[in-house]
């Protein structure tokens, strides 16, 4: 086998590093090399305790739980092969009699390799720690025989990037899913929020900022791309985000923009923060396509959808104190909400320091913090949802 060939899995191995369907290629090329008629790459969580087939080649669908359900049988073989050996991760192979690991009446070849079709193993464990462990196993039929030392060689020679892919996926996905928890938050923000590169493009947009764009006169979005119609408070906006995304992250601390977004049919401007990304804590820890900027935007003519009935849950307050807090929060003064309700402003106050003392706000601007970006605010559908 000229190892050059095996050579070729190499790039492969780490392109599925970042695309998971690609693994299906790696294990078929690596059965094409070793002339095998099927292959899998098996893993087991230790923590869940469940095994799966990450990959495979030449089986069939109905049989590959089948299949994954081996890798504890299979880890067995394949170490008790290389008992010997000082490298317990080298490639080897056995099949019904082979040195005594595997006899013909045994439940691994009874129950799983005969009724497949299947008598030669080979393969190894390449991942073995604390918290899960895998291997690579590709089989034959009894006619095609045991495999070369050049065949079982590829496997050798790939077994390190296997390991090295295998812990480079597992740390990718558990970063995808850290970052789908946290755009997830981001929907729930009843803030509005847009996520910008540094040329200024938007790669993100919550809900709350999609409601506000749609139902404010001074902000318009057409082709995925956010636009102001007023030309100057336009310029002003792309060159703050330009300028925003160039300050250094040491710096990035100190820096914000407040900008109005005006237009003659609303009185107010429209209130913008333009923040770098690691500026704010909500944003710090997010890693989005690219994303360098973080606007947040927020329209008083706008209610918050905050539920009365989550703050009654958690915080024990009466429906008449979380009509309150929620009233504070859409930035009605206590006389304000004394009017709406037609109560006095001091039964108000009376209510809002029962407030206070229930949640364990010491004043207005934690409690409306606490509202805002806790989990009481409903995600604000658009007109198009």
């Amino acid at each position: 086998m000229d190892r050059r060939r095996s050579s070729h899995i190499v790039p492969e191995i780490y392109e599925a590093t970042i695309d998971p369907n690609h693994w299906d290629y790696v294990v078929t090329m690596i059965a094409k090399l070793t002339q095998s008629k099927s292959a899998f790459l098996y893993y087991k969580n230790k923590e869940m305790g469940f095994a799966s087939t990450i990959a495979h080649y030449g089986i069939p669908s109905g049989e590959r739980p089948n299949f994954s359900d081996q890798c504890d049988s299979l880890d067995e073989m394949f170490c008790a092969k290389n008992s010997g050996a000082s490298e317990n991760t080298a490639c080897t192979q056995f099949y019904p009699g082979s040195n005594g690991v595997m006899q013909d009446d045994s439940e691994l070849y009874q129950s799983w390799m005969k009724p497949n079709g299947i008598y030669h193993v080979g393969g190894a464990q390449f991942v073995d720690n604390d918290s899960h462990k895998a291997g690579i196993a590709i089989l034959r039929d009894e006619k095609s025989g045991v495999w070369s030392e050049g065949e079982l060689r590829v496997i050798n020679e790939i077994l390190p990037h296997l390991a090295r892919a295998l812990n480079i996926h597992s740390e990718f996905t558990h970063l995808r899913l850290r970052q789908d928890a946290l755009l997830k938050g981001l929907d729930r923000l009843v803030i509005g929020l847009i996520l910008y590169d540094r040329n200024a493009q938007p790669v993100y947009i919550n809900p709350t900022a999609h409601a506000i764009i749609e139902q404010h006169p001074a902000l318009l979005l057409q082709d995925e791309d956010l636009f102001i119609t007023n030309p100057e408070d336009e310029k002003n906006l792309r060159e703050t985000i330009v300028n925003t995304a160039a300050i250094d992250p040491d710096d990035s601390w100190k820096q914000s923009v407040a900008i109005g977004i005006t237009h003659p049919e609303v009185e107010a401007p429209l209130p913008l923060l333009v923040t770098p990304m690691h500026a704010n804590l909500i944003t710090s820890d997010l890693d989005y396509e690219g994303a360098k900027v973080a606007v947040f935007l927020s329209d008083p003519n706008l209610q918050q959808p905050i539920s009365i009935d989550s703050l009654v849950s958690v915080y024990s307050l009466t429906p008449s104190e979380a009509q309150v807090a929620i009233s504070l929060a859409n930035g009605h003064s206590v006389d304000e909400i004394a009017n709406s309700s037609h109560h006095s402003a001091h039964t108000i106050r009376s209510q809002l320091k029962s407030v206070f003392r229930k949640t364990g706000a010491s004043r207005q601007s934690e409690l409306i913090k606490l509202l805002l970006t806790g989990p009481f605010a409903q995600r604000r559908r658009s007109v198009k949802d």
